[in-house]
Parts: C-alpha cells; structure tokens; sequence
C-alpha cells in the first residue's frame, strides 16, 4: 500500500468505537526499514501519535487502536524514539551515505500488515526499502 493512500484514513478506538483522529503522516526508523509510528491530525489534541506496534489493525476503511489511551502526544516522545516526529521522512531529501542527492520523499510503499517499508518514492524513483539507513531531522539517509 502507499502511505498516500492512507491519509486521511481515521483511527478508531475499537473500545468506543469512535474515530479519535486521521491519519496525517509517519515516522519510520531503518535497518530494517519499517514505520514506527503514525502521526495524526484530531481536534482536542494537541500532536497526537500512536506507535505502530499499538495499532490493532490497519484497514481499507480505517486504523483500529485497542484503546485511545494508546495515543501519545509527540511533546512526550523523546528524539531518539523511533516514534519521534523528527523520523518523519515525508517531504524531506534523500541522500546517499555518500552525499550524492536522490530526489525527495514523496512517498512510501508499505506492508500494511506489518509496517515493513518495501520501496521508498522518491522525485527521482523507487529505492528499495532495504537500501534505508536512517531518517533524521534534514534528512532520509539510504546506502549507494
């Protein structure tokens, strides 16, 4: 699936049964490449996020969670969490270890069973997920 097609996609507290925000974007950590955390966009809420090992299920209609307690808000995560808004790689350049530019992040192919990333795209074309090191702050770093 392409993380485009799910913004905008709501969360649900399976206990209430009511959606509790929408998909906005993701974090995504590397080695192996994988989504960490689905950051959302919900009224009442300051930067809500949920890990995404707390999702119970990512749907065709909507992300389930078990309870609304499994959102954090960003402001408590620490930088070096996977789940840290700062490993958001949408929007960002991409760069070789070795510094050569590879277009920006424009999109992400991912299992929605598991969070494996399976193909990075980018302005340039697709990158294999496994080809991803690490997404900081400026940057998604991959390997030549």
């Amino acid at each position: 699936m392409l993380f485009s097609e799910a913004q905008g996609r709501p969360v649900v507290d399976l206990t209430t049964a009511e959606a509790v925000g929408t998909v906005s974007t993701c974090t995504v950590a590397g080695s192996p490449a994988r989504i960490t955390g689905l950051r959302l966009k919900a009224k009442g809420r300051a930067r809500p996020e949920v890990e995404w090992d707390r999702i119970h299920a990512f749907g065709s209609d909507a992300v389930t969670v078990d309870a609304s307690d499994r959102i954090r808000d960003e402001r408590d995560i620490e930088p070096a969490d996977p789940a840290h808004f700062r490993h958001d790689p949408l929007d960002k350049p991409v760069l070789a270890e070795t510094g050569v530019g590879g277009g920006t992040l424009v999109d992400i192919d991912f299992d929605e069973a598991t969070g494996e990333v399976r193909h990075l795209i980018t302005t340039d074309g697709r990158i294999p997920g496994d080809h991803l090191l690490e997404v900081g702050p400026y940057a998604t770093v991959v390997t030549d």
